[in-house]
């Protein structure tokens, strides 16, 4: 078996049993095999030799790396706020004397003490050295330090039920702006990429219509609308049709059709 081969094996196990997993719940484990399936991609990127065949990859690794990214959003909650008032310290009020009243008398200070103007002479014993000063690290390492320390606050519980899912793919956000060309070009890419995954061809001599009429005889029957899409597809390259925004809609409903299936 060659190693393509083998990789490619190791990819399709890997997005079905994200795809699994996320079905039932386990995010973290299907976030974990999204990336998964994207690394082995990019493997089988580094040895392919066929450009058309790495593009198909590298499409196909980029919608996995999307989804591990909605579900780490997913799984980290909303980032809580900050509140930047609240950790600041009080502002210190500077306190002035009063002076006294007129009539009033200064309290009279005591002497200041008599200077010693002789120090001590220095120690002559030489066998004991005086202790070195501790530095703040070994303090730091000791967990003696004597910086007043703020508890740290409790984060507080994300609620998943608020959190909005980025569920926008490349070919959607395309729609939204306006550019109905690139989005239809962009499903197009998505489904062919799609089919060769799920079907293992990655001969770039099959274009997207062999693709199509493979996968129908393989009993994928929602590929017949998509030959709609393949027919805009096929307009644009060769009579320079300027798609409108109806086909691009109808195009990303099929292909999110194709996709989720």
């Amino acid at each position: 078996m060659s190693e393509s081969k083998y990789l490619f094996k190791r990819v399709k196990k890997a997005a079905s049993n994200a795809i699994e997993a996320e079905r039932n719940g386990d995010l973290i484990n299907a976030f974990n095999l999204f990336l998964k399936a994207a690394e082995l991609l990019n493997e089988m990127i580094a040895i392919e030799k066929s450009k058309k065949i790495r593009d198909t990859y590298y499409a196909k690794a980029k919608e996995y790396i999307t989804r591990a990214k909605e579900l780490k959003v997913l799984m980290d909650g909303p980032t809580p706020s900050v509140s930047t008032s609240s950790d600041l310290p009080d502002v210190p009020t500077k306190s002035f004397p009063i002076p006294p009243k007129p009539d009033e008398k200064k309290p009279s200070l005591p002497p200041p003490p008599p200077k010693d103007d002789k120090l001590p002479p220095p120690s002559r014993d030489k066998s004991i050295p005086p202790p070195p000063p501790e530095d703040l690290t070994s303090k730091l390492m000791k967990g003696e330090d004597d910086t007043p320390k703020t508890p740290p606050q409790p984060k507080p519980t994300p609620q998943k039920k608020d959190v909005e899912i980025p569920a926008k793919t490349t070919f959607e956000l395309l729609l939204d702006e306006g550019k109905y060309k690139d989005c239809i070009t962009e499903c197009a890419k998505s489904v062919e990429a799609e089919l060769r995954v799920r079907m293992g061809l990655f001969d770039e001599q099959l274009t997207l219509g062999m693709l199509i009429d493979r996968g129908m005889k393989k009993g994928m029957d929602v590929l017949k609308e998509f030959k709609f899409v393949n027919i805009l597809l096929n307009r644009i390259e060769h009579e320079n049709y300027r798609p409108t925004g109806l086909d691009a809609q109808k195009a990303v409903e099929i292909t999110t059709k194709i996709l989720m299936s």
